[in-house]
């Protein structure tokens, strides 16, 4: 390829014009589009998806920035934000919303998300939730305190995706504004809601509803337990055929009828919801918890909930267990791991204890830190929580992962990578 066909507008030089910068882009992007992907081979594709991801980013952060600009011409001249507006949303085809969204985001661009997303570190999703999350704060946190808050979120959405954001600016919100948590918990009240909808022709009908955090750890937990291939419904295995939405419907009735039900002979009891508090916590009932599926509510409403139902809500004590009346490892011969041994695990460590994931204790597999395989019993001491993608990690072969007890942390391991020093029978 000759010099001057690799050369960009401008490329060498401060500024070019807008116009030959625009043809560039457009050009790369035609060629882009002529790539024959089937003829590349996976470490190419993995390289493409990465880089065009940061250059989708960066292109994003460049159209919010432009109109936001084109924006602020429009409103020297006269017009109002929102017939600004509705002008961009005629010509681009866009919704209002979009428009507007897309105004804002440009003009945020000197926040600390604003940079971050501009060179395509983070989404605009990301930045969307961090300014939320900014804008909530009150006037009490300004100046330098905002600033910080802001690039500590920066700094974790880079990892995250953007749900595990969200619900981390709400606890660090939370932990800024105590005082707000029952302002949260009264909204939240005051939105849910429930509708069913006549019965159509088919004689279907709709269920519209915006639960509360309480309602949707309910119904993840039906979910968790009935909404799986084969679940809540007999048959043979690898026979389900339903959609996802289909066993998600079914999940839910099958839950239903079992509350209607008092038939002891019913072969699935009613979903549980295991929720982890510390003695720390109950102090302020409006700190927000999890549950074992990773949904966030206030301690008053988990212990709302364990007084009403038979619910588990697992108390820590100084860090240890309050199971010791219970002999939770009276079976180490026996390879699955009991009930009593996941929430005791749960309770010690909340989810995958593989190094920087977040998976929720819901998620995640008991994992033998000497393998079965090789002797190793199933107790609370040799077991750890592992998601289903980090558990498989674990193997014999040359590229797998191995585990071992961790002295300085009881009740933990230590996961080690391919080519260190692997696990023994020593």
């Amino acid at each position: 390829m000759q010099q001057e066909e690799w050369d960009a507008p401008g490329r060498g030089s401060e500024t070019a014009p807008l116009a030959d910068v625009l043809a560039f882009l457009e050009a790369s992007v035609e060629n882009l589009c002529q790539v024959g992907w089937s003829d590349q081979d996976a470490d190419a594709l993995v390289e493409a998806v990465g880089r065009t991801e940061i250059v989708v980013r960066r292109l994003e952060a460049a159209g919010a920035r432009a109109t936001a600009e084109l924006a602020a011409l429009h409103r020297r001249k006269g017009r109002s934000s929102g017939g600004v507006a509705a002008l961009l949303a005629e010509n681009l085809g866009l919704s209002r919303g979009a428009v507007h969204g897309r105004i804002e985001a440009g003009g945020r661009q000197a926040t600390p998300a604003g940079r971050a997303v501009a060179v395509g570190e983070i989404t605009a999703e990301h930045e969307r939730v961090i300014a939320k999350a900014v804008s909530g704060l009150p006037g009490s946190i300004g100046g330098a305190a905002a600033t910080r808050f802001a690039e500590g979120l920066t700094e974790f959405a880079r990892t995250v995706a953007p749900a595990e954001l969200r619900a981390e600016a709400a606890r660090r919100v939370s932990a800024l504004c105590p005082g707000r948590g029952k302002d949260r918990e009264d909204h939240q009240e005051r939105q849910r809601s429930a509708r069913l909808g006549a019965v159509r022709r088919d004689g279907t009908s709709t269920l519209t509803m915006t639960l509360t955090p309480r309602g949707r750890a309910l119904v993840e937990r039906a979910l968790c337990d009935f909404g799986g291939p084969g679940g809540a419904v007999a048959g043979e295995p690898g026979s389900d055929q339903r959609t996802p939405e289909q066993r998600a419907h079914d999940a839910l009735v099958h839950q239903w009828a079992l509350g209607s039900t008092v038939d002891p002979a019913r072969p699935k009891g009613i979903a549980t919801i295991v929720v982890r508090v510390t003695p720390e916590q109950l102090e302020h009932p409006d700190a927000l918890v999890e549950t074992d599926s990773g949904t966030q509510l206030s301690v008053r409403q988990a212990v709302s909930m364990a007084g009403t139902l038979p619910w588990f809500v697992s108390l820590l004590r100084d860090g240890l267990e309050e199971l010791h009346r219970i002999d939770v490892d009276s079976h180490p011969e026996r390879r699955l791991a009991s009930a009593i041994q996941r929430l005791v695990l749960y309770a010690a460590h909340g989810g995958c204890t593989f190094p920087g994931c977040s998976a929720p204790a819901r998620r995640s597999q008991f994992h033998h830190v000497k393998e079965w395989s090789r002797g190793g019993p199933t107790t609370v001491g040799n077991g750890t929580l592992g998601c289903p993608v980090h558990h498989a990690f674990v193997g014999d072969g040359p590229s797998a992962w191995t585990t071992r007890a961790d002295p300085a942390a009881p009740g933990r391991c230590t996961w080690v990578p391919p080519g260190v020093d692997r696990l023994t029978d020593v």
